[in-house]
């Protein structure tokens, strides 16, 4: 074979317990010799074969003279010895645990481990020894060069999990590609450490602003939570899928963009007037609390296996319509939280809408024409939004009014999908509680804040 033999030339190791005539070289495979020998091994190891002479090893009586053979002097491949290690772990090969559902190893042991394990047990029992097999590169550093001491580019593991903590390490691996040679650095650290932080904000948002919810109330949700609702689900179907198939940079990758760019960017950012400034038990607050909840508790269960130690300390501080009865980590099972139906909300429209306002945004901040969105009225000619509950089309904008297109003088204006907005000030003032211009006048509330602060309920 030219990739793995069976033999190899050692003084030492497993031997290969066969004799051959000196004259022709023919190797003698004869059951009642090998049975003998095999004897003497169970009594008094394998190294009676270099310590017993060839009589000593032949059966009484035996047709053969010990003077016309020789051992053979070589031993088996240290492939071998560990090709062999399925009999020994998993026990009978007709027991349940055979074959293993998985052999994990570097990318060198396609050559080795995997191959002289499949021969063996081909050879042995005609069936492989695993189900799958997964392989993974090695760790070079940011240049691509394999890490030595004489280099000093090698980052030992234990001194990363010092300085950065072992989650970094673990997000490390999860979030690089496994199949291929693995880079390492402290730049690199540093990037994953800030996406770890991202992760345990977010975290951190959610579980902070839902310490308050006594219930959960899955069937008046606001066309934002439906939304980010139908993302989540989405998200988690297809990350719990590539984590199934330990695809882990994949999964961990859309999760990362949908904590990032839609729950983090858009969703909890839009969330926070009404769970800081709507009344403690309004139906929007409960909807919004509701659908941070239900995401919450499905994010922790997705992390579980692979941040360990940060879902554990979450579920410490986590509300029990979160955690349920789970006391640990090691508590929490995969189910899926997302059985409830509603209509899905078309968001093509919306994030269109939404990129092309923040880009005018971004022009009207540097020439300092405003400082907040809140300072502004949005108006459309679009059907599909103004067909919405406008508090949450304010809300998504983050505007302080948002009506049908009017003549008159803007700020900006631009057309998405055939419609067409113009961005003007508001002509109210603004709400020193809750900064939306909505007040009447200067200094006094607006409506909402002016009934919370009459009954106390803020």
């Amino acid at each position: 074979r030219p990739d793995w033999c069976i033999s190899r030339q050692r003084d030492w190791g497993t031997p290969i317990a066969l004799f051959r005539d000196k004259k022709t070289k023919e190797v003698i495979l004869d059951e009642a010799v090998l049975e003998n020998v095999a004897q003497i091994f169970e009594k008094q190891g394998a190294d009676a074969w270099w310590e017993l002479e060839i009589k000593d090893l032949l059966p009484k009586n035996s047709s053969y003279e010990p003077q016309n053979l020789e051992k053979i002097e070589d031993i088996l491949d240290v492939w071998f010895d560990s090709g062999s290690t399925w009999s020994g772990v998993l026990g009978n090969f007709e027991g349940n645990e055979y074959p293993a559902s998985m052999y994990l190893e570097g990318s060198d042991q396609h050559r080795g481990w995997f191959q002289s394990s499949l021969l063996l047990s081909c050879a042995a029992n005609k069936k492989a020894p695993y189900k799958s097999i997964l392989t993974h590169g090695f760790t070079i550093d940011e240049n691509g060069q394999k890490m030595s001491k004489s280099k000093g580019n090698v980052i030992d593991p234990s001194e990363v999990a010092k300085t950065y903590g072992v989650e970094v390490l673990r997000l490390w691996i999860l979030l690089s590609d496994y199949s291929s040679d693995l880079k390492l650095s402290h730049n690199i650290l540093k990037q994953v450490a800030e996406q770890y932080r991202k992760i345990r904000n977010t975290i951190r948002f959610l579980l902070a602003n839902t310490n308050d919810l006594e219930f959960l109330e899955p069937k008046n949700f606001t066309m934002i939570d439906r939304w980010i609702l139908a993302r989540a689900k989405s998200v988690f179907t297809a990350v719990k899928s590539a984590f199934d198939e330990y695809d882990y940079s994949k999964g961990y990758n859309q999760l990362m963009n949908f904590l990032i760019v839609d729950l983090s960017g858009i969703y909890l950012d839009i969330c926070k007037d009404r769970l800081y400034c709507d009344e403690k038990g309004s139906k929007r607050r409960i909807s919004a609390q509701s659908a941070m909840a239900i995401i919450a508790k499905q994010l922790l269960m997705l992390l579980a296996p692979t941040l360990t130690y940060s879902v554990d300390e979450a579920l410490e501080h986590a509300n029990p319509l979160i955690k349920g009865n789970a006391k640990d980590v090691f508590d929490l099972a995969w189910q899926d939280n997302f059985d409830f139906k509603f209509a899905p909300v078309n968001d093509e429209l919306l994030l269109l809408a939404r990129k092309e306002f923040l880009e005018q945004i971004d022009s009207l901040k540097k020439d300092k024409t405003i400082k907040s969105t809140l300072e502004l009225c949005l108006q459309t000619t679009a059907n599909e939004l103004l067909s919405h509950d406008l508090e949450d089309i304010e809300d998504w904008f983050m505007v302080s009014e948002i009506k049908s297109l009017e003549r008159g003088e803007s700020l900006a204006e631009f057309s998405v999908a055939g419609q067409d907005f113009k961005i003007v000030k508001s002509s109210l003032h603004k709400c020193p509680r809750c900064w939306k211009f909505k007040a009447k006048s200067e200094d006094t509330p607006c409506a909402r804040c002016a009934k919370l602060l009459k009954g106390g309920n803020v």
